[in-house]
């Protein structure tokens, strides 16, 4: 019996009352005309010239040559394109792993990436150390290993706490995967940060050469739209795998799509620009809202500007209230509740508040406005 998405079905359930979306893990969407707008003559003529015919099931070359640009030392060959980063996931681990190898996986993390690994085989959950880091426990991890490990799963920067991982950390549990011959696969949709900003961490395939890298153009670039993802990875063997299950889901990406990714991925700078000052000026209203609001929430924002998980502090706890948000005021923002999994404690007393959309602003100001006659009815 397949697993409940609690987050899908929260979504499911209040969707339609929201008139602000707070919950939105994605940046700003990116219209089309804006994308095209960005072509060069060579993208021009290339889609020009497109057919609708079935494509390269690896990717095109030159889509995949603009991906490996991303990655120091990289190639083509080491990439494969598939319909999005969970796909590239389910790829990866069906190539990785077998019946009864064992695998870690550190959360809160997306739903239907834990489900992937446990339905696949034996499983343990390692959480990160609940504060505004939000630490890895290495101590935890190391604890967890069995003979029959074979793969450690993260996604830094992580949703929904929107934490990095500390260098010192990420460094030591490279030597710790070292020392045990493990896979480290890292979902890094959300890095969001360039390489000038100081929290700012290398693909973990730039690292050690048995980490894969994630990631896709869905939530850093804003193009959920495009169904393009990737891995990264030095192992032919590991692709060529990875590629067999391929085969049994989306075959190919569509044409069009990987024009338009190409053309994401060769003005990257501009719209990953453009995604973070949108993010970094609602994170810093959401931190204005939060301030005014001391007596209903902890603030203590995570690394990632997309992303933000404070405390909240009410009596009637964090799903009551986020549904009485939605219900009351119509925004719509996720209790960490719906991270909830078996193989580990997670926090249920935290509000998650996505912060890429253009749209925020005016959901955040509601929230204050929100918060603020709640208060005045207390005080009354």
């Amino acid at each position: 019996m397949r697993e409940d998405f609690a987050l899908g079905s929260f979504l499911e359930e209040h969707r339609h009352l929201a008139r602000h979306d707070l919950s939105a893990s994605e940046c700003d969407p990116l219209p089309m005309s804006d994308l095209l707008a960005m072509a060069d003559e060579d993208d021009l003529s290339r889609w020009r010239r497109l057919d609708l015919g079935y494509t390269d099931p690896r990717g095109a070359e030159w889509l995949r040559a603009a991906i490996a640009e991303r990655y120091h030392g990289a190639s083509s060959r080491e990439i494969l394109c598939c319909a999005g980063a969970q796909e590239a996931l389910a790829c990866l681990v069906g190539g990785l792993l077998g019946e009864q190898d064992h695998a870690i996986v550190i959360v809160p993390i997306y739903q239907p990436s834990e489900h992937l690994l446990r339905a696949r085989g034996p499983t343990s959950g390692v959480k990160l150390l609940e504060g505004t880091e939000w630490r890895l426990d290495l101590n935890r991890l190391e604890a967890a290993i069995r003979p029959s490990t074979r793969l450690v799963l993260m996604n830094f920067p992580n949703s929904p706490t929107g934490a990095a991982i500390d260098p010192r950390d990420l460094f030591d549990l490279i030597a710790l995967c070292r020392r045990h011959a493990l896979w480290l696969v890292n979902d890094e949709v959300y890095q969001l940060a360039d390489r000038a900003s100081p929290g700012w961490t290398p693909p973990i395939v730039e690292l050690y050469d048995r980490g894969v890298s994630i990631n896709g153009l869905s939530k850093a670039f804003g193009l959920p739209g495009l169904r393009a993802g990737w891995i990264v990875c030095r192992d032919a063997a590991v692709l060529a795998a990875a590629m067999r299950g391929k085969s049994a889901l989306s075959s190919c990406l569509a044409g069009p799509s990987e024009m338009l990714a190409r053309i994401a991925l060769r003005n990257a700078e501009t719209v990953l620009g453009r995604n973070r000052q949108i993010a970094r000026e609602n994170q810093s209203r959401l931190r204005d809202v939060l301030t005014r609001h001391v007596d209903l929430f902890a603030p203590g924002a995570g690394s990632n500007t997309a992303l933000s998980m404070p405390r909240y502090l009410g009596p009637e706890g964090a799903r009551a209230f986020s549904e009485r948000l939605v219900r009351q005021a119509g925004i719509l923002a996720m209790p960490s509740c719906l991270w909830t999994t078996p193989l580990a404690e997670v926090p249920r007393d935290r509000i998650r508040f996505g912060l890429g959309g253009s749209g925020v602003s005016a959901g955040l100001d509601r929230l204050d406005e929100f918060l603020s006659e709640a208060s005045a009815r207390q005080c009354a």
